[in-house]
């Protein structure tokens, strides 16, 4: 099955006064996506203090499961050192159990372990489209998913399977506008629902991490006014 991933750029200040504790270099989870079929989702964020041109995370879990996650060049990582990733996979499906993320930063392997309850979805969206989408706008509206934090919308073009635009959001509707569409393609509007709120820079990462998609109906846009 096709690995999709979706990796972000965050930027962050400096850290005020002395009191706060340190952050972890690596946070991570793992858990169940729900989409035509069942797979898994994971978030990481990483915040190396040197700046290696790749990191490589490791996970492990029940029943044999393994497998490495590389974030690579600069696009996965800013200047203060902060690099997170969300990613989902319907080919994999997990068990129950423990997972274990490591990966060596500024010299040192760090760890993490999650506990999956494998049974636990979250329910899909139902993805509705505005009137009158053009080839410069279009507006998606979707209902509310219990257990979602946030939402990952993406406009995908299914002529050419291309992603046109996405958005990153907390709200049930988004509007994707001065864009560029052809009115011989046809569209969909793609919304994953996250267990975490993965509109925040870089993402929360909080417990088990479930993804579930959901998709329009195919569409075609108009000529804008």
């Amino acid at each position: 099955m096709k690995h999709y991933l979706l990796a972000g750029i965050a930027i962050l200040g400096l850290l005020g006064g002395c009191s706060s504790p340190p952050q972890a270099k690596l946070q991570a989870s793992i858990g169940t996506y729900n989409a035509s079929t069942a797979g898994r989702s994971y978030v990481l964020v990483l915040r190396p203090q040197q700046q290696p041109n790749s990191i490589t995370v490791n996970v492990s879990g029940p029943g044999g499961y393994s497998e490495s996650i590389a974030l690579q060049n600069a696009t996965s990582r800013t200047p203060s050192g902060v690099w997170w990733q969300v990613g989902w996979n319907a080919g994999p499906t997990l068990s129950s159990g423990t997972y274990t993320f490591s990966a060596l930063i500024d010299g040192q392997t760090e760890q993490v372990s999650v506990q999956v309850d494998a049974s636990s979805t979250l329910a899909r969206p139902t993805v509705s489209i505005g009137s009158n989408p053009t080839t410069r706008s279009v507006t998606a509206s979707w209902n509310q998913v219990p257990g979602a934090g946030a939402f990952l919308v993406r406009l995908v073009n299914r002529t050419t399977g291309g992603v046109v635009a996405s958005a990153r959001v907390t709200s049930l509707s988004t509007t994707f506008s001065s864009l560029n569409l052809n009115t011989s393609d046809s569209y969909a509007v793609e919304v994953y629902a996250a267990s975490s709120n993965i509109a925040n820079d870089p993402p929360l990462v909080t417990g088990q991490f479930n993804m579930s998609l959901g998709e329009s109906a195919n569409f075609t846009v108009s000529p804008a006014p």
